[in-house]
């Protein structure tokens, strides 16, 4: 199999299968080795089709730890990405390994890497999207998950605590981290993970109250950017964007596990409730 590891009867190391190989090699690569990126794609692309427990067995070979350090070590733009979307596929919805991250994020490794996930969001927020998504997984099937043993400690998660108090400062900095002009096929993940979060806020009946809480921010700061105009015409620019890609529209279904009709209405409700704040905002063309 891809995932052979460990030791056979005799004590003798076991061959190594594709995958494990991938990953040794992956982790011995410098921090600038131009084939990191493809390395971790391989990784990524295996996650997505595998099983929780090879999140695990990959996990516990020594990725997990991997991975956070390169994150806390403040590496360069592009490998901070790479690093972040692979632990990203790693830790979704699993909570044995949630459980083994919020291990590692101790006292000492915990604001730091925190720091540079709300520091670099463009590089961070695939990673972002995939902790909101795992908090909601164990909440809502808590009960079957605990009947099987395998139940997430919510109460004692520091990334859980963590989104509770900064939930409205991280989706205000990611409605505004690009504008329309800058959108393309590279960063438009930033306004997925933003509206990931209104989702989430929708299936508990807190979209309006999101909305109004970013409003009345807005009108406290006007010398900031302003978010919700921006955010409006980035709407508009997603409506657009999807209608002609029906590939990144099931890529969207596929890595949030929430069918696309949920991402277009709470878009609609959003832009509605937007516009009567911006009652002409310019069109947006799709240029990609």
């Amino acid at each position: 199999g891809a995932l052979k590891m460990g030791l056979d009867g005799d004590g003798a190391a076991e061959e190594r299968g594709l995958v494990t190989r991938i990953l040794h090699v992956f982790m011995g690569e410098a921090p600038d080795s131009t084939y990191r990126f493809w390395l971790a794609s391989c990784l990524e692309s295996f996650l997505r089709g595998a099983e929780p427990r090879a999140q695990v067995i990959l996990a516990r070979a020594g990725l997990l730890e991997h991975l956070v350090r390169g994150v806390h070590s403040g590496q360069c733009s592009g490998n901070l990405q790479t690093n972040f979307d692979l632990l990203g596929e790693l830790v979704k919805c699993n909570g044995t390994v949630f459980t083994m991250l919020n291990r590692i994020l101790d006292h000492k490794t915990y604001p730091a890497f925190m720091q540079v996930v709300v520091s670099n969001l463009v590089d961070s927020n695939v990673f972002l999207r995939a902790a909101v998504l795992s908090l909601e997984f164990f909440h809502a099937r808590r009960p079957v998950l605990r009947e099987a043993g395998c139940d997430y400690d919510l109460e004692n998660c520091k990334i859980r605590r963590f989104l509770e108090h900064n939930s409205l400062r991280l989706l205000r900095d990611l409605m505004t981290v690009v504008t329309v002009e800058e959108v393309n096929q590279e960063n438009i993940c930033c306004l997925n993970t933003a509206l990931a979060f209104f989702i989430l806020a929708e299936a508990r009946g807190e979209l309006e109250r999101h909305v109004e809480a970013l409003r009345s921010w807005e009108l406290r700061n006007p010398h900031s950017r302003s978010v919700t105009s921006n955010f409006l015409a980035l709407l508009r620019f997603w409506e657009e964007y999807y209608v002609y890609r029906g590939k990144d529209c099931l890529s969207l279904e596929f890595s949030s596990s929430m069918h696309f009709s949920r991402w277009r209405r709470v878009v609609a409700a959003l832009a509605h409730m937007l516009h009567a704040f911006h009652p002409d905002p310019p069109p947006a063309a799709v240029t990609l």
